[in-house]
């Protein structure tokens, strides 16, 4: 299990914040302490309105640690495992930075908490927690009225074709569906083609990270040697926005829908 990781030196009521990841910058805003940022990434583009008019101090690895220094930030947030380094090399140049990998839906729980610990907005993220969860509760009590859950593949990225792991185990089970492919909790991995056809999945989902609903689904159904699959034969395959499902963050409630939308559009028999 992937523990979370704090490194600040002190709390202030008003923290100046940097925030490198899209997923906490979407908690800040919909926590109401958006005036708090005073820079983001180039992938931090939700809530748009809120977020437009913010510096970007460079791209999800690539930042500009000049330009964060001039900010004078009180706090750098960055997240995953792709940004440990820059958390430590932000670390070690003096900043203060919250760095966090969640890789479960509970540790996704525990970092908004988290946040909403470092903006001084506990109540507001106790309170966005407790909406998050009713709403996946009652997802979940739609899906029990279907007899059978469909066999589900979701793609993270396509070269090589990789599993969509972490949390997304969770949201299919919350969805109704079946995702034996991979654990809950384990990084999302390159899928070997042996494993894909023994499981056979109905359904197939791309949410490639970085391409929105910008997905050529051709290009899935003409790759070679995966024709014989049940979802490519029936071409059940359908395209979710990734920061609907890979961002770690309250949106996931969104991607859950989403997927409970396509797994029941055909319901088997």
């Amino acid at each position: 299990m992937a523990q979370i990781r704090f490194f600040r030196d002190k709390k202030l009521r008003d923290p100046r914040i940097v925030s490198c990841s899209p997923a906490h910058s979407e908690i800040v805003c919909l926590l109401g302490k958006q005036d708090l940022l005073v820079g983001k990434t180039a992938y931090c583009d939700f809530p748009k309105d809120l977020l437009k008019e913010k510096p970007i101090v460079g791209s999800w690895i690539k930042l500009k640690f000049e330009f964060i220094e001039k900010l004078k930030p009180d706090i750098v947030i960055t997240s995953n495992i792709v940004q440990e380094k820059i958390a430590v090399k932000l670390k070690e140049k003096g900043f203060n930075v919250y760095h966090s990998d969640p890789l479960t839906l509970n540790q996704i729980y525990l970092d908004i908490l988290e946040i909403g610990k470092i903006v001084n907005a506990k109540k507001e993220a106790e309170e966005l927690l407790e909406r998050m969860k009713k709403e996946l509760s009652q997802i979940e009590g739609k899906g029990g009225k279907y007899f059978k859950r469909a066999k589900v593949y979701i793609e993270e990225w396509h070269d090589p074709p990789t599993i969509s792991g972490n949390w997304i185990p969770e949201l299919v089970q919350i969805a109704g569906g079946d995702y034996k492919l991979i654990e809950p909790g384990k990084r999302s991995m390159p899928i070997s083609i042996d494993k894909l056809f023994e499981y056979n999945p109905e359904k197939i989902i791309i949410s490639w990270c970085g391409f929105g609903e910008k997905v050529d689904i051709i290009q899935v159904l003409n790759r070679s040697g995966w024709d014989l699959l049940s979802a490519i034969k029936n071409k059940d395959i359908a395209v979710i926005d990734d920061s609907l499902l890979n961002r770690p963050g309250p949106r996931i409630v969104n991607g859950t829908k989403k997927l409970q939308e396509i797994f029941f559009s055909k319901v088997p028999a």
